[in-house]
């Protein structure tokens, strides 16, 4: 005769509940903990080379700008600069009349002071004004650099007496910049090349670039170097061309060694 169970009503266990989460982490996949793989060697970051190349394109001025005056003196300042006004009237009509086409004209640095007389003595509290000067200032803008001389004889036989500058300059540098540019990174890149060669090295890519292009500074004779130019009457004056110059500084990887 079988006799009744005392045990205890049954109770469904807790053990799976608690294994479940560790059977999930056992079966996740091995590529989720596998560290990265490494780079190949040559990738690896040996160091880098830095180098700065130069370039420079001579580009034919093809504009030129004049500076010249009138300055007149007489015991009044309202005589001086009436004066001034009359010659200076003849010489800019002088210029609008000498045939080039496309010149411009522009006023500038238009003064009057008065002059003074010092005693004997040397006392400058006892100078007075022995009278006045005005001096007036226009600067021609011509786009024929070859016309050039002959503005300036005509400016002098009407009766401008004060040569300033002459200045004469590229009017569009934009493909010489691009130009010194290409040449500028190319000189950069044949040093760089140079450098790892002689160290063993394979030369990586770029990481960094500096630099740029100027149009250069046009080409000016001051008011003596005008002189001498003018020696000759209707010498031609030289215009020279215009320096537009890059810069660029490149950094490149170094990678692998290859002896």
């Amino acid at each position: 005769m079988v006799k009744p169970s005392h045990a205890p009503p049954w109770v469904p266990s807790r053990t799976p509940l608690i294994l479940a989460p560790i059977l999930l982490a056992a079966c996740a996949p091995a590529t989720a903990q596998s560290p990265p793989s490494p780079a190949p060697a040559a990738e690896t970051d040996k160091g880098t080379i830095q180098v700065t190349g130069q370039a420079q394109i001579l580009v034919p001025a093809d504009r030129v700008s004049i500076s010249f005056g009138v300055e007149t003196e007489a015991e009044s300042a309202r005589t001086a600069s009436a004066l001034n006004a009359e010659r200076m009237d003849e010489v800019i009509g002088a210029v609008r009349r000498s045939g080039v086409e496309g010149l411009r004209i522009e006023t500038f640095g238009y003064s009057l002071n008065p002059e003074y007389r010092t005693p004997n003595r040397g006392d400058p509290s006892q100078r007075t004004i022995s009278g006045y000067r005005a001096t007036n200032n226009i600067r021609v803008i011509l786009p024929d650099v070859g016309a050039a001389g002959e503005i300036l004889d005509t400016a002098i036989g009407a009766g401008a007496n004060r040569v300033l500058t002459l200045q004469f300059e590229a009017s569009d540098t934009r493909e010489a910049r691009l130009e010194a540019l290409r040449e500028a990174v190319g000189v950069a890149q044949e040093e760089a090349q140079t450098i790892a060669d002689a160290m063993g090295v394979t030369l990586g890519p770029p990481l960094e670039v500096r630099g740029g292009a100027s149009p250069g500074e046009p080409r000016v004779l001051a008011r003596a170097a005008v002189m001498d130019e003018m020696a000759g009457i209707r010498t031609p004056i030289e215009a020279g061309r215009q320096t537009v110059s890059a810069s660029v500084t490149v950094l490149f990887r170094i990678l692998e060694e290859t002896r």
